[in-house]
């Protein structure tokens, strides 16, 4: 595979694909672990989002690195139980990557410094979030005090996109940290919409303003944010299903 230029220290790269971008082919990049989860999951939107961001993710970091897809390997073992299903690090080190997906949509970023990204679908979910789409009740389980005060500011018909882009913003940033949902969400605490993306405050002894937080321009009917522990000036867009379908 040809060498793609990898991102420079304070910036990032969102490679974006589809569900619909996964193929048998793409199997032959998991390893054993990778396989047992594959199959382990028993719809086929399911098996399809994580062929697709697996194999994604092993692509682009071979095509930085100029190697082989099937030769990237990650080290999922959890920090807590020392299982393998904690955050993928590129065993041969050298960059930092997030997988991502909902919906139809699957992302991977990487960057220098810890990353982490999240995507979540808006339009035409399976399941509403909250009451007749109200998310206030979810929120007074992950939101902080004020968080929630900004959401019920929020008119209500606009109040699940609000409720997602604050979430995103957190899910990104416990990504990022590698805790992921083992956080508590309400302990992160970002500012919402309408202002800009940032964190506010968290429990870990790190200054919160040290944290890039940033939304990204999604496909239509999803929102999603990039979280860097560490500064990210410049994000590019790349296009993960060309990506998939030249190498494949």
């Amino acid at each position: 595979m040809a060498e793609l230029a990898a991102p420079e220290a304070g910036a990032a790269h969102v490679w974006w694909a589809q569900r619909q971008a996964a193929s048998p082919d793409l199997a032959a990049l998991l390893d054993d672990t990778e396989h047992q989860r594959w199959a382990a999951y028993r719809r086929a939107e399911d098996r399809e989002r994580f062929l697709v961001g697996c194999a994604l993710a092993k692509t682009v970091l071979a095509a930085y690195a100029g190697q082989r897809p099937a030769d990237v390997r990650f080290d999922r073992t959890c920090r807590e139980c020392a299982q393998p299903h904690g955050k993928p690090v590129l065993a041969s080190g050298g960059f930092e990557h997030s997988v991502t997906h909902s919906g139809d949509l699957i992302a991977v970023a990487v960057a220098r410094d810890p990353v982490g990204v999240d995507v979540e679908q808006l339009d035409g979910r399976a399941r509403p979030l909250g009451d007749d789409g109200d998310p206030q009740a979810l929120a007074a389980l992950v939101f902080s005090e004020e968080e929630r005060a900004a959401l019920a500011s929020v008119r209500p018909s606009d109040r699940s996109r609000a409720f997602l882009v604050a979430w995103t913003r957190k899910e990104a940033v416990t990504k990022a940290t590698g805790d992921g949902m083992r956080a508590s969400f309400s302990d992160v605490i970002v500012a919402g919409p309408p202002g800009a993306p940032r964190l506010v405050a968290w429990p870990y002894p790190e200054d919160p303003q040290d944290v890039a937080l940033l939304d990204l321009e999604a496909a239509p009917g999803y929102v999603a944010a990039l979280a860097v522990l560490g500064r990210c000036g410049t994000v590019q867009a790349r296009d993960g299903s060309a990506l998939l379908a030249a190498g494949s």
